[in-house]
């Protein structure tokens, strides 16, 4: 249940971009065995999101200036509701990035995105939950400027949830693919 207290500004440059990892966080909904119980009113989640044994969640590359975390409101009076999502740009089309499209183009995800905020574990913003997942909708420039995957990924039904910030327990990341560890180290 939300508190009422007073807001004030947060800080001198309070509304200054918040730098992010440069490793956006995706957890597939099916490997998710628990996840962290909400309250409406608070967004601090001290749980953790448990994987079910084996899996691991992947991380992946994003250009850290755009990195942008997202959220609309929807719907009419007195059902209003809440749509987050995360977007950002993966430089180049190697085939691990196009496998991983095509492999994710239709399952659902939870994002965990960690603010470089000058503390030292930063604070970690989740988006979407097992339940109302996030979607992917890609979208790919390669033209003579640039060649990048802008990755968008975005709940398709709202809710009354707001981004967390999630205190829990990082999970396990994949192991690295050997064979793009060699293309770019370029043995």
């Amino acid at each position: 249940m939300y508190t009422k207290v007073n807001i004030p500004k947060a800080s001198d440059g309070a509304g200054a971009p918040t730098i992010k990892d440069a490793t956006v966080i995706l957890i597939d909904v099916d490997d998710i065995a628990s996840e962290p119980a909400r309250t409406h009113g608070e967004t601090l989640i001290e749980g953790d999101i448990t994987l079910v044994e084996g899996a691991t969640a992947i991380g992946i590359y994003a250009t850290p200036s755009s990195i942008n975390l997202t959220r609309e409101s929807s719907g009419e009076a007195d059902a209003r509701s809440l749509i987050k999502g995360v977007e950002f740009d993966h430089p180049g089309d190697s085939d691990a990035i196009e496998s991983f499209i095509e492999g994710f183009l239709n399952k659902g995800v939870v994002a965990l995105v960690k603010e470089c905020d000058g503390t030292s574990n930063g604070r970690v913003r989740l988006v979407g939950s097992k339940c109302n997942p996030l979607a992917l909708s890609p979208e790919l420039s390669a033209g003579n400027e640039a060649t990048k995957n802008h990755l968008v990924f975005k709940q398709e039904q709202g809710d009354k949830f707001a981004i967390a910030t999630y205190a829990g327990t990082m999970p396990s990341l994949a192991e690295e693919d050997a064979d793009d560890s060699e293309e770019e180290t370029g043995s």
